[in-house]
């Protein structure tokens, strides 16, 4: 099956989101370093697009996988040039940056093959990305690991092994496991890094994951990027007190997590463009708020993250909900995004009262969230 040229455009237009990020994330980011990216995302739109439309689309089949590795060595010539050629001027944490960038974008490539090539096995598509991180050098060349870097390693490889991204599982870390070294240090840190970026298990399992690194790979040189995640997102551990956070309400009164200090929060992230969001309001969030009807110790609170309040009020004009409903605005912008990392929506937290951290990664509406709920409150 020969897929879309939608799937390269929107990869590669997640550069421009990584680049974006990367200047945000600098404190103080030099004009050598702003011209820098401005330069990447000229080559990226501007000549590297069009190389590779042509060699994976503009032909019927798909190239082999020695020519396209040979392919992706030289657009990664390419790019150290660049590198060569415009970081003067950058400061040494730019230049990690940059390089990091680059590594993120070569990931980028091999998933744009596994895409191209779809129809291949597991086993097959596993095959290549062993000889495409060979063949590129990416084993060798990684010596610090982004967020952005370890979630592009870890799509790349849920997408060979054919697993949805996001989705619980253990087949990727059994995987991971059974590689041989020096790849399993890095990819071992990668799926702790991006477990760490997701919060999959909270953080007394990112702290666990992290010491448990730490006596497998006590020299590693990827120790300081997992302890730095792991000090980011200590203050998403139970127990302890959020930001208080201020919404506006329907009536376009100012709330915030503060006035339900005294209330046990189940809180829903959600959209009126997000597809899951809706199917879940439609078939469980009904039967979920019925379940908790008469409970005066919890509150159900949706915040809505469109960009515009319009799309959001509209909804809600035309399906009548329970709960507290809020707009935060700003879509994956708005601080309690940022706050509570959440990369994708429906997202569910519970906290607690006085504003404490319970769960950062709840369980959706449904049975499973209601035992939980059901044994805070003491119901």
């Amino acid at each position: 099956m020969k897929p879309s040229r939608n799937f390269i455009l929107r990869a590669l237009t997640l550069f421009f989101t990584f680049s974006a990020q990367l200047t945000a994330s600098a404190q103080t980011p030099t004009q050598a370093y702003l011209d820098y990216m401005s330069g990447l995302e000229n080559y990226v739109q501007n000549d590297l697009y069009g190389k590779v439309s042509t060699i994976l689309y503009d032909a019927e089949a798909a190239p082999s996988a020695d020519d396209y590795i040979q392919f992706c060595k030289g657009v990664k010539a390419e790019i150290g040039q660049f590198y060569e050629q415009n970081s003067k001027g950058l400061l040494e944490q730019e230049k990690i940056g940059a390089q990091t960038f680059s590594h993120t974008m070569l990931l980028q490539l091999g998933e744009l093959y596994l895409d191209r090539v779809q129809d291949l096995e597991p086993a097959q598509k596993l095959g290549f990305l062993d000889q495409y991180f060979e063949g590129i050098g990416l084993n060798s060349d990684i010596d610090n690991l982004s967020e952005d870097l370890s979630r592009s390693m870890m799509m790349t490889l849920h997408a060979a092994m054919g697993i949805p991204f996001g989705m619980p599982n253990t087949e990727v870390e059994a995987y991971i496991n059974g590689m041989a070294e020096p790849k399993k240090e890095l990819f071992q840190a990668a799926f702790i890094l991006n477990d760490m970026l997701m919060l999959t298990g909270g953080y007394e399992s990112s702290k666990n994951q992290v010491a448990g690194f730490r006596n497998s790979y006590p020299n590693s040189i990827y120790l300081a990027d997992v302890n730095k995640s792991l000090s980011a997102i200590e203050k998403l551990k139970e127990g302890a007190v959020i930001e208080n956070f201020s919404f506006v309400d329907l009536e376009g009164k100012s709330v915030s997590l503060m006035d339900y200090k005294d209330k046990i929060i189940y809180l829903d992230l959600w959209a009126s463009w997000c597809g899951p969001c809706i199917n879940t309001f439609r078939t469980k969030t009904p039967f979920f708020e019925k379940k908790l009807e008469g409970n005066p110790d919890i509150v159900l609170m949706y915040i809505s993250i469109d960009e515009q309040p319009e799309p959001w009020k509209n909804y809600l004009s035309k399906n009548k909900m329970g709960g507290v409903h809020l707009f935060a605005g700003k879509g994956f912008e708005a601080d309690i995004m940022k706050y509570f990392k959440v990369w994708g929506i429906p997202r569910y937290l519970i906290i607690g009262k006085d504003n404490k951290i319970i769960d950062v990664n709840a369980p959706r509406p449904g049975d499973e969230a209601f035992e939980v709920l059901k044994e805070i409150s003491g119901m």
